[in-house]
Parts: structure tokens; sequence; C-alpha cells
């Protein structure tokens, strides 16, 4: 993983100094407690800047709609405090100068504001962005009053540095290491041989990554001498870009890190619903781990009949009646008569037998639970977007496994997977939800459906424009099926069975569970 480090961050602002210089900040927006978005304006553009201060990827860039989303920002109702101190004070002024202090991995932003006494303010904003003591601060660049910070630091969580409201503000303290540029060739060379953790340790701006593609590159002491002094003087572009995978700097660190925090909160909800399945469907095993059994009610009931079969030889008082034909023997009341003692035993039957149909349907109940839970927690695996994750979050709070959340949206237009081939169009739906949209919303009588046999997959529809009946070529119908194969717990598999049938013959059962069918008239492809 490459680290937003305090050359790439000298960089960036070498890149973007024209457009920081001058802007107007429109807006103060903060997601979360660890970021921030100033939407700035400059040279009749708008742009957004962000800045990270989560210790795991701590970084500053310009974002565009698409890693907006990507990076699941969401802006809540309620601004947090911090962010209503910043709209308060910087909202609407311009940006006087940037800088960054030599050797720091930190991005002043100055402004001057009226205060409330009319007077000319000069704040700054610094965001340092330093791996687990990343942080973004407000003070008076005059007197280094400190207005507020994203995150106070008290005296109990740290000895070296406190930062909240009221106190001065002090920089980090300076790392003991050397300039590069200011050091002599001989000096290099008896660090060179240590090796390359020692040049990261003395030399500023030198981290391992950067230490490591130079040495792939140049073994020579003067070679790797002259190469570190171009990269730190910023005179060798293509170093940094190469570094960051891209032909655009702000993109590339964009690009990087949308993946990196995509990547992380979708995986944290993901196992967090998969958590809530998981556990449901272990509460479920305990019950469909016995099967029912009327044994019981059926030995009852046995009794029963052996009485009457029998009941001119049982007398009264007697407590034991052997068949004399079976030796079966039946355990009799004496205080009863043996009408009686037979009916007793019919009662004990009619009440196991209704406590049999009570556990089966349970049984039953749970079954059914177990297959659609099932569906459920694949349709999480084979998910690839936060949309698709939202639908699978509102179909848990359906089945009472999630609080519902109370957030005031429009119902978003669910989305699917669409696929022409052949000249038809093919659509997918990857979850309940989708699936459900897909036969009551998408299809008409004609389409066809497939689905995989006997095992839970996707939903796939192929649209017949027509009203003909009559089924799409085999190489239509052999890439739909293709496509359930693939979007199933099969898909690595040899062989796999692919059901179609017409939308027609497709039911919805009442009270059935969400993108559940129940279907006839089916036809079998092979996969």
């Amino acid at each position: 993983m490459h680290g937003f480090d305090s050359l790439t961050l000298k960089k960036f602002l070498q890149i973007n100094y024209d457009f920081l210089k001058n802007a107007s900040v429109q807006k103060v927006q903060q997601p979360s407690r660890r970021e921030i978005i100033l939407n700035l304006r400059s040279n009749s553009l708008n742009k957004k800047l962000y800045i990270n201060i989560n210790p795991k990827y701590p970084h500053i860039c310009f974002i565009d709609e698409k890693t907006f989303s990507k990076r699941a920002l969401e802006i809540p109702k309620m601004p947090p405090m911090f962010c209503m101190q910043l709209r308060k004070y910087i909202e609407g002024s311009r940006i006087k100068e940037i800088c960054v202090p030599e050797y720091e991995r930190i991005l002043e932003l100055h402004f001057e504001v009226w205060d409330e006494t009319g007077m000319l303010v000069n704040l700054c904003l610094s965001c340092e962005i330093m791996g687990k003591y990343s942080n973004i601060i407000l003070y008076d660049y005059r007197s280094k009053n400190i207005l507020g910070s994203m995150h106070n630091v008290s005296a109990q969580k740290s000895s070296i540095r406190e930062i909240y409201g009221g106190i001065p503000y002090v920089y980090p303290p300076k790392q003991d290491k050397t300039d590069i540029l200011k050091t002599s060739f001989s000096s290099f060379c008896s660090v060179f041989e240590l090796g390359a953790d020692e040049l990261t340790k003395r030399y500023h701006y030198l981290t391992k990554p950067f230490v490591n593609s130079v040495l792939a590159q140049a073994n020579e002491p003067l070679c790797v001498f002259e190469r570190f002094q171009k990269i730190t003087a910023l005179q060798d572009d293509d170093f940094l870009l190469n570094h960051w995978g891209g032909a655009d700097l702000n993109c590339a660190i964009d690009e990087y890190y949308s993946n990196i925090i995509f990547e992380d909160i979708f995986s944290l909800r993901q196992n967090s619903y998969k958590k809530v399945l998981e556990n449901e469907i272990k509460k479920i095993e305990t019950i469909t781990k016995n099967f029912p059994s009327d044994k019981k009610a059926l030995e009852h009931k046995q009794k029963g009949d052996l009485i009457f079969q029998y009941i001119y030889l049982i007398k009264e008082g007697d407590k034991k009646f052997a068949c004399p034909y079976t030796n079966e023997e039946v355990e009799l009341d004496p205080t009863l008569t043996p009408s009686q003692n037979a009916q007793k035993y019919y009662a004990q039957y009619s009440k196991a037998k209704g406590a049999f149909e009570y556990h089966k349907k349970k049984y039953d109940e749970a079954i059914e639970k177990y297959e659609y839970y099932q569906g459920i927690l694949f349709s999480l695996d084979n998910s690839k977007a936060f949309e698709e994750l939202e639908q699978i979050r509102q179909e848990l709070e359906l089945c009472g496994l999630l609080k519902t959340q109370t957030k005031d949206k429009k119902q978003e237009k669910i989305k699917l997977e669409k696929f022409e081939f052949g000249g038809y169009e093919i659509f997918l739906g990857k979850n309940n939800k989708q699936n459900d949209y897909l036969i009551s919303d998408v299809a008409f009588s004609n389409d066809i459906w497939l689905h995989a046999y006997n095992c839970p997959s996707s939903h796939v529809l192929i649209k017949i424009n027509d009203k003909a009946d009559f089924d799409p070529p085999p190489s239509v119908l052999e890439f739909a099926a293709n496509l359930v194969k693939q979007n199933s717990p099969a898909k690595n598999s040899g062989k796999t069975s692919i059901i179609y049938t017409r939308r027609k013959n497709l039911k919805k059962p009442p009270g059935g569970v969400l993108g559940y069918v129940i279907y006839k008239n089916e036809k079998e492809i092979v996969i």
C-alpha cells in the first residue's frame, strides 16, 4: 500500500497552486468525523478538495462525483460541531496563501476574514496528514491561538503535543533527519553502505517505496544519489506518476484511495450483514437438526385400538393387559373401565399428534427460511456495489433481522444489469429485491425466465419484444444460461442444470418471501 508522503504532498501543491490561490470556499461539508470536503471555486472552475485523516489512509486530493459515490460519502443533515465552526469562519472567504512547511506532511490554507468586531483576521486551516496523528486544526495565525480541531488531544492522550481550543498551536516535533539536497556525496556514501532502511531513517522525503524503487533501477552510489536529489527537488515528474500509476497525479491518488476506501467500507458492511445471516442460520440449524417424529402418537393409538379389539378379555380393575396372540402389553388404570382406558390413550394420541403437527409446521417453516437465508447469503457474497448491499439491507429489515433505518430518502429506482446478445435484451437480477423487481415490473408474459435447478441463483430474463410464442435461438438461451451459472454457487462445477420457462408460467405464492416464485411447464438446459 502506498503512503501519502511529504514528497507527494509537495508535488500536489506545486501542481494545484494556481487553482488553490485565491479560490473561494463555496461550502464546507463533513461526511464523517475523519473527512472534510471544501467546495472551492477558482478560475471559473468548481472542485471538491477532499481531506481524509483516517489513520488507515490519510490523504488529500480533489474528488469527482464518481469517486464521491465510490467512497460512500453521505452528507449528514445535522453537521458536526467542527463543520459548523468552519462554516462560521471560512465559508465564503478566499484562500490567500497555501504552503507546506518544509519536510512536513502538513497543508496550510490561509484565509483573511472579518471577525465580529470588524477586524481583519488571518486564519490558518492546518491539514496534518501524519498517520495515526492526523488532524485538521483551525487557528489564528497571528496569535497562534487554536479555535477548533477535528480531534482534541488532551494531556492524557499525549504528553508531547496537546491540541484543543484556547491553547497555542505548535508544530509537531521535528524529525532527526537530513535534507539530501544539502548533503555531500561522501556523506551519502557512508549511509548508502548501511542499506535501504538506513536511507529512509537519515533523509527527508525518502520513504521505503521510493528508495526500493530507485535501488531496483540503479545500484551505483553516484547514480542513486543524483536520482534521489532530482526526485526530492521535484525535477523527476515521471517517478511520482509511475509510483502512483497514472498520467495525472491527482486522478491517480483519487482513484487509488477511493478503491481502498470502497473495499474497506464494502467489506465491513458485507461482513456485518453476513454475520447477522450466519447467526440466524445457526439458530435454524438447531431446529432442523432432528426431524419431528409421530412415533409416540402412533403408539398411543395402537394401544387404544388394542384395548377396543380385546375389550371383552379385559376386566375392570386390571392393571395390565397382554395380547394373547402378539404378547403386546398395555398399561391400564385400575380405577377406569376398559372403555375409559381406551379413550385415555386416544386422548394422548390426539395430544401427541397435535404436538407433532405443530413441530412439523415449525420444521417446514425453518427449512423454508433456511433456504431463503442461504439465497440472501449467496446474493451478499455475489454483490459488487453499494446499491446491491443497500437492497440486501432493506430485505434484511423486512425479515426483521436488522433495525429499520429512519432515513428520509426517496425510494431509488432499482437498476438491473443489462446485456445484449443476438438481438435480444437480457436482464440479470443479483439479489431477491432485484429478482422480485425483474418478475413484477420488467417481465411480460412471453419473456423467458431462467434459474438454476434446485440451487440458489440470480434470476435472468430474456425479453421477447413481440407476442410470438417461440423460444429464442439456442445461442441466446446458452448465453443467458451461462449468466445464471456464473451467478450461482455452481459456477465452478462441471455441469449445471438450468431451467427456463415463460413469465406467464410463474406465480408468486401469497405470503411468499421476496423473490420466491413457483413455476410450471419448465424446460431444462445443461451448461
